[in-house]
């Protein structure tokens, strides 16, 4: 059988672990062609894969620095609020809320960036004339831990030549950490129009579906909570009224079109027995027509932070955390298969327990 080697290439899952706040957060990615001669691997990982086969994994945990880049005061600056752009470059308007993640091009006169630069920073303090930015990543000064799992090696068939990816930045630069509260300090998302939609209207409709894989992984990532013999809660849309007691409650691909999210959870947790699980499943489509307006301007691992925000008004917080998992095949007879280069839809989640 093939090991990895610097004469391969192949595919490795990786899964990226941290807690904070509390809650536990993960993320898998898949990397789906390696290059062990080019790529950046997070520290010593490279190394430990030598000789490993398909199927086999290591596991690493990186305290602050050793692997994201480390934190520097620097990069927490005061602006007065007129550097903040109005609009964005598609002409949405920017409402500034603490907490909240925007991209770095909205800031006027950054050095080196652009108004399409899309790497984030927190806005983590506003008063009615200034706003303080903090440009640092997300997972700065949290410990992360770092599985790969080789999901298939094959020997290469060329040289070493081809593209090089930082594995690090793949898997955490963009998104990880932003679904995660500042300073244990919920974040602001809401403001007057949040829940307002662009069709109101009550006729029923079908959000659009995930593909296959995706559907697969987020039935891994319920089945992670649910055992065999629950009786399960489906509050998703389309679905019959609950009736007498659940062990287990799922919403997928509905709560993006909630206008009263939090009455809705409450009312869930009324036919929910004690210690039964939430889970709020998700992909980066849907309806913009019907979804409202709020988690439309939202990245998608915020919109992982905000259904825990609904989850903790709903007192349906404990154990609570998140899971996502990202660039995974696509079916070939995909409809969409071309159109995603066979990348199938990423899966998020938020999940939380009844006390």
């Amino acid at each position: 059988m093939t090991v990895f080697s610097d004469n391969t290439t192949g595919a490795v899952e990786f899964t990226v672990t941290w807690e904070k706040d509390g809650l536990r957060h993960e993320e898998w990615f898949l990397g789906r062609r390696f290059n062990p001669v080019n790529d950046v691997f997070p520290r010593g990982m490279r190394e430990a894969l030598e000789g490993k086969r398909a199927g086999e994994s290591v596991t690493m945990t990186y305290e602050p620095r050793l692997c994201i880049p480390r934190r520097r005061e620097s990069l927490v600056q005061t602006f007065g609020l007129d550097r903040l752009r109005k609009k964005t470059v598609d002409g949405r308007p920017i409402i500034p809320l603490e907490g909240r993640f925007y991209p770095q091009g909205h800031i006027d006169g950054l050095l080196d960036i652009y108004p399409d630069t899309l790497t984030p920073f927190r806005l983590i303090e506003l008063d009615d004339d200034s706003f303080t930015a903090d440009r640092n990543h997300p997972l700065a000064d949290v410990p992360v831990t770092i599985t790969a799992k080789l999901q298939y090696v094959e020997e290469r068939s060329g040289g070493t030549y081809g593209s090089l990816t930082h594995w690090r930045e793949a898997t955490c630069d963009w998104g990880p950490g932003m679904q995660a509260m500042h300073d244990g300090k919920p974040t602001t998302f809401h403001y007057p129009e949040f829940f307002d939609q662009a069709d109101g209207s009550d006729m029923e409709f079908a959000p659009p579906a995930m593909d296959r894989k995706a559907r697969e992984n987020l039935a891994a990532i319920q089945a992670r909570f649910i055992r065999p013999g629950m009786r399960v809660l489906d509050f998703s849309l389309g679905t019959a009224r609950p009736e007498g007691k659940y062990d287990a409650a799922v919403c997928t691909c509905s709560v993006e079109y909630m206008t009263r999210p939090v009455d809705i959870l409450r009312y869930v947790a009324h036919f929910l027995n004690s210690g039964a699980p939430v889970i709020l499943g998700f992909t980066n489509r849907c309806d913009q027509n019907r979804a409202i307006r709020g988690w439309m301007e939202l990245h998608p691992f915020e919109r992982m932070g905000l259904a825990l925000e609904y989850l903790r008004a709903a007192n349906l917080f404990n154990d609570a955390g998140t899971v996502s998992m990202r660039n995974d095949w696509r079916d070939r007879d995909d409809p969409r298969f071309m159109e995603t280069k066979g990348v199938g839809d990423p899966v998020f989640a938020a999940c939380g327990h009844k006390a």
